[in-house]
């Protein structure tokens, strides 16, 4: 993989938040239209460059590593989809007012544990900051995914996290409007998809 594939990937980054973002990256959960975005684990440290959770030359440490270790790559790659899959089911139940189930929690717990092994506070701008050991583990690109997965799960914003209305698009988002109405994950997609199919109901009634 050329060092451009990953210092510049094109993810649609609507979600709001890193932990969304991600499961945003998986084929529709509505209408199975488009196709998986991270099939490769280059595809995996594309995402983590785009959205500055890893810097390029680690990227291309991590990139070797899995060029060396083949079987480990595709482990870490299977973890990152059943990550996904984790955070995709649990932001959905909680979008749609329902309890995460018992068992995706456990999971996320699981993934939880194995992050917070390489979280590190260090001084940043005349504070602290939580970072990631320096550390070549092909795991690194889910750490900050799953640590953004459990802030959002815990902290306020909870209550604002909202599925795509669109019955052909199932991708999370906060909602950060101000009214607190926000139905699409992207009014320029899914918002004028909509509009569009209204409009063309009105015009042939």
């Amino acid at each position: 993989m050329a060092e451009t594939e990953f210092e510049k990937p094109e993810f649609e980054l609507t979600g709001g938040v890193l932990c969304l973002d991600f499961a945003n990256t998986s084929p529709d959960h509505k209408v199975d239209r488009d196709r998986d975005k991270i099939q490769t684990y280059a595809d995996l440290l594309a995402f983590a460059v785009q959205t500055g959770e890893l810097p390029p030359a680690d990227a291309r440490k991590l990139l070797q590593a899995a060029n060396d270790s083949g079987a480990k790559a595709e482990a870490a790659l299977r973890n990152g989809r059943d990550l996904r899959e984790i955070i995709y089911r649990v932001f959905s139940n909680c979008a749609a007012g329902r309890k995460p189930s018992r068992e995706h929690i456990e999971e996320l717990n699981s993934y939880l544990g194995e992050a917070l092994r390489h979280a590190r506070v260090v001084a940043n701008n005349g504070g602290f900051a939580r970072a990631w050991e320096d550390a070549v583990s092909l795991e690194r690109p889910l750490w900050p995914i799953v640590s953004t997965a459990v802030d959002l799960l815990t902290g306020a914003e909870l209550n604002h996290v909202r599925e795509c209305n669109s019955e052909r698009c199932s991708w999370l988002f906060v909602d950060r409007s101000r009214n607190g109405t926000r139905r699409w994950c992207d009014m320029k997609v899914c918002g004028n998809r909509a509009k569009a199919r209204r409009h063309y109901a009105r015009v042939k009634s």
